[in-house]
């Protein structure tokens, strides 16, 4: 099996966002934010939209992993519930997800964030439905 090579990502928030695709395996992936002004909230700590939204990226990823692009899956966010535990204090923000069991409808994953000094930020759990890769943006257009 070839070495994954880590990419940005840069369709939508993901992209507008600067996060970065480190890991993915089946049931695994692994994205990385380096922190920049624009994910700060106005107390001057990370937006907890930005570390959700960090969550929801890898947890979505972990569940959908295909080496062939033209036979991935596509899927969607039932529910994420995320726990904000602790405060970074380094500049990048990790997040570690995996999925906790696969059906032919639904999976359930779970993630969590650390920052570079290997501190616990948040952790969650994430369900999603597979669906249709392109029915979101035929829907769209």
């Amino acid at each position: 099996m070839p070495d994954f090579e880590a990419r940005n990502l840069t369709e939508g928030l993901n992209g507008f966002l600067g996060f970065r695709l480190i890991d993915w395996r089946d049931g695994i992936a692994q994205i990385s934010v380096n922190i920049a002004d624009k994910h700060r909230n106005r107390q001057g700590g990370i937006h907890g939209g930005v570390t959700a939204s960090l969550i929801d990226a890898a947890t979505g990823f972990c569940g959908v992993y295909e080496p062939d692009p033209e036979k991935r899956r596509g899927n969607v966010t039932v529910s994420l519930n995320v726990n904000f535990v602790g405060r970074a204090k380094g500049s990048t923000l990790t997040c570690k997800a995996k999925v906790i069991r696969a059906g032919r409808r639904l999976y359930f994953a779970s993630g969590e964030v650390h920052d570079e000094h290997s501190n616990l930020i948040a952790s969650a759990e994430a369900v999603y439905a597979y669906v249709d890769r392109d029915a979101q943006r035929r829907a769209v257009s």
